[in-house]
């Protein structure tokens, strides 16, 4: 005998497909996420790009430096390392934000495929009892 509480076999469908709605629109906030950080991705790799592009003129100009005072040179030698030290510093957490992003991106599609099983083995299993009621209703 079903329950009060279990759902009727005409509720079925429509709580399966309230579900499945609810499933979709959690893909689609994953989506939104995943486009997010692939944005933020991007960024990254841009003020990578400037930040590369920032160093090498700071090296250019201490080598033009350089040739002028040796003195000068020491002073423009130390003030460099410490901003390459620094830009490396930047990179090196660039790049950790980038191999996060990377792999939050990864879970979220495991995540997904994982939801996506879930929900196909719910719809088999929903199939196959609404088979086996079927069949119960065409013996009586």
């Amino acid at each position: 005998m079903l329950s009060c509480t279990a759902p009727t076999l005409k509720s079925r469908p429509t709580l399966l497909l309230t579900e499945k709605k609810n499933r979709l629109d959690e893909v689609a906030q994953l989506q939104e996420a995943l486009d997010q950080l692939e944005a933020e991705k991007r960024e990254l790799e841009e003020q990578a790009v400037v930040q590369a592009e920032t160093c090498r003129q700071l090296t250019a100009s201490n080598a033009s430096l350089s040739a002028q005072s040796l003195s000068l040179a020491d002073e423009i030698t130390s003030a460099t390392n410490a901003v390459r030290k620094q830009m490396e510093t930047q990179l090196a957490l660039a790049g950790s934000k980038l191999a996060k992003a990377n792999a939050e991106i990864e879970a979220m599609r495991m995540s997904e495929q994982t939801q996506r099983v879930a929900l196909l083995e719910e719809l088999n299993a929903a199939q196959t009892e609404n088979e086996t009621l079927r069949a119960q209703l065409r013996k009586k």
